[in-house]
């Protein structure tokens, strides 16, 4: 009977600390970081502590894997501990929404754009973008101009076997880069 008491008072308060938790990471999303004039903070410059946060998650890394005009995109990142638990319990709907809001993929006005999750747990995601490159049909690609959630501390594009490009800090990409495949 105490037990049973215990865990019912034990439930009642995480739903009461729910929509608490909610507000404050609702609150978190609406973070900005403001870029500075080139958006891609270098190595040698400050990184500020929890620039890299988007509401309960830390975003640790993101990879690109460039494939013609798909991409997947491999998103390393921790999730603060007592939300890990109410991801296990009401499912990871939340979670996948707010990578997705990190990466910025579906990007708005692009209905070919189609993302679908093969991976996603408590600490990394793997997504596969289709139509994410430009193709040019002679053997060249354009990955255009991309705005990310957050700032990302290490940004990797992996074009081909010997060909990866290494990004520090970024939160935007005004340029995008070409390449060849």
């Amino acid at each position: 009977m105490i037990v049973r008491r215990f865990l019912s008072l034990l439930l009642i308060s995480a739903f009461l600390l729910l929509p608490v938790g909610a507000g404050q990471a609702l609150a978190l999303s609406n973070l900005t970081v403001t870029p500075t004039e080139t958006q891609t903070i270098s190595d040698n410059s400050t990184f500020v502590e929890g620039s890299n946060r988007y509401g309960y998650l830390t975003i640790e890394s993101v990879a690109f894997s460039l494939s013609g005009t798909d991409a997947e995109v491999t998103v390393e990142y921790e999730i603060t501990p007592w939300i890990a638990f109410l991801v296990f319990l009401f499912g990871k709907q939340d979670l996948k929404n707010r990578v997705l809001s990190v990466i910025g993929y579906p990007e708005t006005g692009k209905a070919d754009q189609v993302v679908t999750f093969t991976y996603v747990d408590n600490d990394r995601a793997v997504i596969t973008v289709k139509n994410a490159v430009v193709d040019y049909k002679d053997g060249s690609y354009w990955y255009p101009m991309h705005e990310f959630g957050t700032v990302i501390p290490t940004l990797t594009f992996v074009v081909g076997p010997e060909d990866t490009k290494i990004y520090n800090n970024t939160q935007s990409m005004p340029k995008g880069f070409g390449y060849f495949q």
